[in-house]
This record gives structure tokens, sequence and C-alpha cells, in this order.
């Protein structure tokens, strides 16, 4: 099977132990299963971090929230911009909702959309105690 290095983005055999092109032993990254998911975010496939954002989202990894508000903001992915908006939305944090509050206001009519689903997302939970 191919997979990703999680150090240098190169695909790589997963029977292989270290990373042909960066020679990084994969066997010994010290990294969390929610460390590695936080670095994926840098994978230079928006695919990818679509997928990132949403596990991070489902999963509430909460140590991930100033990542996804950067590509929110800034990510030249518009799926991925969407992607980071949602996730933010599934963790339901109250911290949030400024960022959220202001991209609702933006230029983007998808992303303005997004963003109000995830603050009416947020709000709910408050509401209900979650």
């Amino acid at each position: 099977m191919i997979v990703f290095c999680t150090h240098c983005w190169a695909e790589i055999d997963s029977a292989h132990q270290r990373c042909r092109y960066c020679g990084v032993d994969l066997s010994a990254d010290p990294r969390s299963y929610e460390e590695k998911l936080v670095a994926a975010l840098q994978h230079p496939l928006p695919e990818a971090r679509v997928r990132i954002c949403w596990l991070l989202g489902e999963n509430k990894i909460f140590h991930a929230v100033s990542q996804l508000i950067e590509l929110a903001e800034h990510d030249k992915d518009f799926f991925v911009q969407r992607a980071a908006l949602e996730a933010l939305g599934a963790m339901r944090d109250p911290s949030t909702l400024p960022i959220l509050r202001s991209i609702s206001r933006g230029q983007n009519h998808f992303l303005r959309l997004t963003a109000q689903r995830s603050i009416e997302n947020i709000e709910l939970s408050q509401g209900s105690g979650q």
C-alpha cells in the first residue's frame, strides 16, 4: 500500500520502516496520533487537508483550533477553508465564535454559509448544555 511519510510527505510503500526520500525512521516517530493529525494539516494535497480537518473536528482535537482557524482564513483552497470551518463547528468550541462571525460577514458566499452553520451548531450546543 502507498502511504505518505509523516515527515516529508513523500509517497512511500507502507512496508518500509524508513522513508527512502528523507531517511526518517517511521517506526520511531514519537508523536501521538493527534499530533500527527495536526501536523498533517501541512500536507501538500488539499484533499488530504480536507480529510484531516474532518478527522480533527469529529474527534474534537481542541489543540488544533488555532491551525484550523489559520486554514479557514488563509488556505488557498476553498474546500480546505470550508472543511476547517466545518471542523470548528463540529468541535462546538465557543472560543471560535468571534472568528466564525467575522468569516460569516466575508466576501465568499459559501464560506459565509458554512461559518453561519458552524455558529448555529455551537450556539445550539450551548443552549442544550452539551
